[in-house]
């Protein structure tokens, strides 16, 4: 045989045998990718999500990835493009081994509106004595894993730069930059099922959206940078559903604060204790870092202090205590576009289907109604329905905050707010109706100013003359000759009932009237109103009945109209309002929502360090299984049984 002949048949064998060696090979690749869907599968369902992967890959021995990552449940919805991995021939183990991580783009819906984007990232890998180290490579930051013990893990962060790396929307509109993170964050075994929580972060460079519209990232929709910091310990018991916040502390623009916080819950329901401390927020650079225009002067716009402890069962909102101090310390001199709401003045008001008026607030006004003008019951059962504490807060009402949630929860929906008549006013005159936390930030910054600038009175008169009662119909006294063909002084109960009920809607509840007849459910809304003001005594009860029986009659009421729809139950309103819980029952207007409520300071931590957290005694969660107690001392009251003392710092 010549050497020619036997270099053939050599190469031959030899890309033989490679074939049947790939051969091998990829049978073994084909089971190890059916083992690694396999894995992925049945892990993800034993903690109760749901998984499927598009395609799996391994190619022996270095590479392998998984591409069209979907996982879904509890309330996440999570889609990974592709995960690839690069091992080395030496080290220990699989991850010894591991050299490089690639990950594609991620996208993720979470609860509570909120969305998560990643941008495709790649990794290089270093694993030694059970730490895990993965480097950026595509910029600077670290992201380190250990184990310190048995069940322990800690997660070090260094200059993570989020800026780049995460898109994080809530309800469809872009958050803002997240800075570049630095920390430290500990997950290590509790007693009985629990796992305990420590972290402490430190961003910088942070920025927030201007606008919940900004659909990009740029400069110009973007507040001030700023740098925060924040330190958590927490303990969550899985089996037990039960969480304690020992200490949550930091700072951020302007804003220096801690709290703790005990939460228990159950299908449906919830019942927590939460405690905050702020001693010094300043609103200038909080709006600036918010990405909000600073009003005219506006360097100084004051600072505000805040003790507050709220106790509460989501399913019972007569069981809330909320014990609350907040003081406003004003700015040296006072805005010179508030100073302007003194005298006359006039806006250009947008209703809510978009139609523009012209308000003249000025006593050479026809249609401007003097304070002294507007009957005291009018006023009263204003008050009682929108604003109980009007005379005692300083702007804002945190206390009706956890009394407004619980409803909402109990009824599924959006159905009652928590803005005092000030908030309502400075929505009126200066902001839009956009629906944000840039909004409801500058709403409540707006009105703990209005509240120094201009008074109660003047506030409440400006109020009474510029909101809305109907299409294109703005003040009192416009309401009252529309409805009634009366000046606001001649209104009889009922009609000023009628008025009052109408303030939150006075758009959406033109058709539960156009007739001229109240609907079922209107007529339900003003009966409400009247039984508030019975409760506080403006009304008698030979009044009341009398109110109740005698029908009400708009200008363009038919004259044989002889009545209204049967209310169904006079004393039951569709919105409980302020001085109303659930079902409309009733209670003292002091006492907004029925719950108990102290002012003053509130006990518990003083002015240490942002980052100090004594101990202080808990609630004790109540058993959520059982059915919400029906007086009013339900969970609050067990706010004096003691739980042990948290940790003293975070």
């Amino acid at each position: 045989m010549s050497r020619a002949r036997r270099f053939l048949l050599i190469a031959l064998a030899a890309l033989l045998a490679g074939a049947a060696l790939r051969g091998a090979v990829a049978l073994v690749e084909a089971a190890l990718e059916g083992k690694l869907r396999e894995r992925l599968v049945s892990e993800a369902a034993e903690r109760g999500f749901s998984l499927s992967v598009e395609r799996v890959s391994v190619r022996l021995p270095f590479r392998a990835s998984v591409s069209g990552l979907s996982l879904t449940g509890r309330g996440v919805n999570v889609h990974f493009e592709r995960i690839g991995l690069r091992a080395g021939l030496f080290g220990r183990g699989a991850l010894g081994r591991l050299r490089r991580v690639e990950l594609g783009a991620l996208s993720a819906e979470l609860p509570e509106g909120l969305s998560l984007r990643l941008v495709p990232s790649a990794w290089d890998v270093s694993a030694s004595r059970g730490r895990l180290e993965l480097t950026s490579r595509d910029g600077p930051g670290r992201i380190e894993l250990e184990r310190p013990g048995a069940g322990s893990l800690r997660l070090r962060l260094d200059r993570l730069d989020l800026k780049r790396l995460v898109s994080l929307r809530r309800d469809g509109a872009w958050v803002g930059d997240l800075g570049i993170v630095s920390g430290v964050g500990v997950l290590s075994p509790a007693s009985a099922d629990g796992v305990t929580v420590e972290a402490n972060l430190f961003a910088t460079d942070a920025r927030l959206a201007a606008s919940s519209e900004d659909d990009a990232p740029g400069a110009s929709s973007l507040g001030e940078p700023f740098d925060a910091d924040g330190s958590v310990t927490a303990t969550l018991f899985r089996d037990a559903r039960f969480v304690d916040v020992a200490c949550v502390s930091g700072t951020a623009a302007g804003l220096r604060g801690r709290g703790r916080a005990v939460a228990a819950f159950a299908p449906r329901d919830a019942w927590f204790d939460v405690e905050v401390s702020i001693p010094r927020l300043e609103l200038a650079p909080l709006l600036a870092a918010s990405g909000l225009d600073l009003p005219a002067g506006g360097k100084d716009l004051g600072s505000a202090e805040l003790e507050a402890r709220v106790t509460g069962r989501m399913l019972d909102p007569k069981s809330f205590v909320v014990e609350e101090r907040l003081d406003f310390q004003p700015p040296a001199r006072p805005l010179p576009e508030l100073e302007k709401l003194r005298g006359p003045f006039r806006r250009v008001m947008t209703g809510r289907d978009g139609r523009e008026t012209v308000v003249v607030v000025d006593p050479a006004n026809p249609d401007f109604v003097p304070l002294d003008d507007v009957p005291p019951l009018f006023i009263r059962g204003l008050l009682t329905s929108e604003d109980a504490n009007f005379w005692g807060h300083p702007g804002l009402d945190l206390g009706e905050v956890p009394v407004a949630m619980s409803i909402n929860w109990v009824r599924g929906e959006r159905s009652r707010g928590a803005s005092t008549i000030t908030q309502q006013l400075a929505k009126n005159l200066f902001l839009t109706r956009e629906r944000s936390y840039r909004r409801k930030l500058q709403e409540a910054a707006l009105a703990l100013l209005l509240e120094p600038a201009l008074g109660k009175r003047r506030i409440l008169e400006i109020y009474l003359n510029v909101i809305e009662w109907g299409p294109g119909i703005h003040g009192i006294g416009p309401a009252s000759r529309h409805y009634f063909g009366k000046n606001p002084s001649e209104l009889t109960p009922r009609e000023s009932a009628f008025l009052v009920a109408l303030i939150p809607g006075p758009v959406k509840y033109q058709s539960s009237f156009s007739s001229g007849v109240l609907s079922r459910g209107f007529s339900r809304l003003v009966n409400g109103v009247l039984y508030r003001l019975r409760s506080v005594e403006m009304l008698t009860d030979e009044e009341l009945a009398a109110e109740l029986a005698a029908p009400l009659r708009l200008r363009w009421t038919p004259a044989d109209t002889v009545g209204e729809e049967e209310p169904l139950g006079a004393g039951w309103t569709d919105r409980p309002a302020r001085g109303d819980a659930v079902g409309g029952a009733r209670f003292r207007a002091s006492e907004p929502g029925g719950r108990r409520r102290r002012r003053g300071p509130a006990p518990g931590p003083g002015h240490a360090g942002a980052h100090a957290c004594p101990g202080r005694p808990r609630a004790e969660a109540p058993d959520l299984r059982e059915r919400p107690p029906q007086d009013s001392g339900a969970a609050g009251g067990s706010s004096a049984s003691a739980l042990a003392r948290s940790r003293a710092m975070c």
